[in-house]
């Protein structure tokens, strides 16, 4: 314990040191307006109970570049005297949601020979399997070629237009919903199994959209990876909080305050289905979600409650 209360102190000077710095600079600067609002940084152990704030900034905004630079700043400083970090945690501040957002966990570990999902044509509707060849130091753009095409050639495309590819899928059911590539133009429609013919290992897909829809295809098994792919959920590829640490190379983690995760929960569950005018229609399986349903079980619970024979003697 001795150690984090001289690394509190160490920091505290630190802090005294910068400030008086500051103002002894600051009488020939500009003149900046007084702050709206602190945005405070506190050091958390997790291995002891333990916590210090390490800075504090007065702003009245403050860009994502900014805020990206200070926290990483600040990790790089711990690192010097000992202190290994993982992750930061924060509230749903309009700053801190853009802040996570500004990663892109994907780009930063695509390599070349990777594999992804290109939209070549830059609408957004159709997305082809490709291998990365090179990118830009920054990870905005990348050269690719594309895959299972008679012309392979390498096309520099911006980052905007890659996404993951979807993890493959062999074995199909029924009724099952999936992206199906048209062979007719070679594009991807929305499609659906509506028979497995078990004798000659087919799958009989009919497109139900676009100017294809109620049209069938026969894919033979050994074709299903060229022709058939799951339907692409953002939800589940594309909302990974974490980034690189750009100290240490490792992982780093973000993480909501469970705090304001369980106050913005309350929130909205108490303007769902009030009857009142823009509240919220809260549903789950077809079922509304009400704070009036959290309403009555309190209610009956009090009222129904047993009392509880803490002192029993023989």
């Amino acid at each position: 314990m001795q150690e984090y209360e001289m690394f509190a102190m160490q920091c505290k000077q630190e802090i005294e040191s910068i400030s008086i710095e500051d103002n002894s600079t600051s009488s020939n600067k500009q003149k900046f307006g007084l702050a709206t609002q602190v945005h405070q940084i506190v050091w958390h152990s997790i291995t002891h109970n333990f916590a210090f704030p390490i800075s504090y900034y007065g702003i009245n905004n403050i860009s994502v570049h900014s805020l990206n630079t200070l926290l990483f700043n600040l990790a790089a400083k711990l690192e010097c005297i000992g202190i290994y970090t993982c992750g930061s945690i924060c509230d749903g501040a309009g700053e801190n949601r853009i802040h996570i957002k500004s990663f892109d966990w994907y780009a930063s570990k695509w390599t070349c020979g990777d594999i992804v999902e290109v939209n070549f044509n830059k609408d957004k509707t159709s997305f082809y399997a490709a291998k990365i060849i090179n990118s830009n130091f920054e990870k905005t753009k990348f050269t690719v070629c594309q895959l299972d095409c008679n012309n392979p050639k390498n096309i520099e495309i911006e980052r905007n237009f890659i996404r993951p590819p979807m993890p493959s899928k062999l074995k199909w059911n029924v009724n099952e919903i999936c992206e199906f590539r048209n062979p007719d133009d070679n594009k991807w429609y929305l499609g659906k199994i509506i028979e497995f013919d078990p004798v000659e290992t087919t799958l009989s897909v009919e497109i139900i959209e676009g100017i294809y829809a109620k049209k069938g295809w026969k894919v033979f098994s050994y074709h299903i990876s060229k022709f058939l792919r799951p339907v692409y959920n953002n939800q589940e590829i594309l909302l990974n909080y974490k980034t690189i640490n750009p100290i240490t190379g490792e992982e780093w983690f973000f993480i909501s305050d469970p705090t304001h995760v369980f106050k913005k929960l309350r929130n909205n569950i108490s303007k769902s289905h009030t009857g009142e005018k823009n509240a919220r229609e809260i549903m789950f399986n077809k079922k509304e979600i009400s704070w009036k349903h959290i309403k009555g079980v309190y209610e009956y619970t009090n009222k129904h409650a047993t009392a509880k024979a803490t002192k029993l003697t023989k």
